[in-house]
């Protein structure tokens, strides 16, 4: 069992050492907790006897030298290293670490990091940090918020320049949504059968290829775009939100939208909710305000 342990503790270091550390907390139980077959591994690939001695001569590497110097003691990189006192330096990092995953604390990582940096450092060895888990990073979403009036404007032109609309008058179907992500979403009447429709989309300043979508009233649900402006997306979201302001526990918008009936249009959303009141808002088709009551 004792000699078990200095194999476990040797097999730490040489991993520490290969690796220079910056395979330590791919996760720290994977790191910290090497099994039975790595050891039995370990013995054959070395030539080592159950007994813990070694058989054969002495193995050098040119990049690291570890070579048995003593019977209790091992030269790394030039420097004479107690492999006892190791062995009980080692069992003590190993509990402390295990005090500090039980522990559970945000900062629990940075602390272990430390630890083992300490252990390294005592025993002459290169330190490195330890890699968080992809569970352990937070993953954080940012969203660019509705385009600009320019980028709004830039968008309504490409859709203009299309070849497939090429000297056609552009009809759009049903909706067009302004998203907080700087996309937008709409369909379009199909260019040569009136009875279609294809989905697009606009992204990162291009539009994508079309889509056929299952279309419905599309007699009821169209309208020329040369009849609205995208830019007037920014100015329903400002209206929206000041009077938002105005509302007890109202709470912004992010994104806006047409939506298409009987040759028109009317822009989204179309009520506010407070904790204590509720208001119906409409918008002319140009974005600005038409009516603000309370229902």
């Amino acid at each position: 069992m004792k000699n078990q342990r200095k194999l476990y503790c040797l097999i730490v270091l040489l991993g520490l050492l290969g690796l220079s550390c910056r395979q330590i907390t791919k996760s720290v139980n994977e790191t910290f907790n090497p099994n039975d077959s790595l050891v039995k591994k370990y013995d054959q690939e070395k030539g080592l006897r159950e007994s813990g001695e070694y058989e054969g001569d002495t193995k050098t590497s040119s990049s690291t030298s570890i070579q048995r110097h003593q019977e209790k003691t091992i030269v790394i990189n030039g420097d004479t290293v107690n492999t006892p006192e190791m062995e009980s330096k080692a069992k003590e990092m190993f509990n402390d670490i295990e005090s500090l995953k039980k522990e559970k604390k945000p900062a629990a990582v940075k602390e272990i990091q430390e630890r083992v940096n300490r252990f390294l450092k005592e025993m002459k060895l290169p330190q490195g940090s330890l890699k968080t888990t992809n569970a352990e990073k937070p993953i954080v979403k940012t969203k660019k918020g509705l385009l600009s009036t320019a980028d709004l404007a830039l968008a309504q032109e490409q859709l203009k320049r299309l070849p497939q609309y090429r000297n056609k008058d552009i009809i759009v179907y049903q909706s067009v949504h302004f998203y907080d992500n700087g996309s937008i979403n709409l369909m379009l009447q199909h260019p040569v059968n009136p009875k279609y429709a294809d989905a697009y989309e606009y992204r990162d300043g291009a539009w994508s290829a079309p889509k056929p979508v299952l279309a419905r009233d599309i007699e009821r649900r169209t309208f020329p775009l040369s009849g609205m402006h995208f830019s007037d997306a920014r100015k329903v979201l400002k209206i929206y939100n000041e009077k938002a302001a105005q509302v007890e526990g109202a709470a912004p918008t992010s994104s806006v939208y047409i939506s298409i009936w009987d040759d028109n249009i009317r822009w989204f959303p179309g009520s506010i909710n407070g904790t204590r009141e509720r208001f119906d808002i409409h918008f002319n088709p140009d974005g600005t305000l038409k009516s603000f009551r309370q229902e």
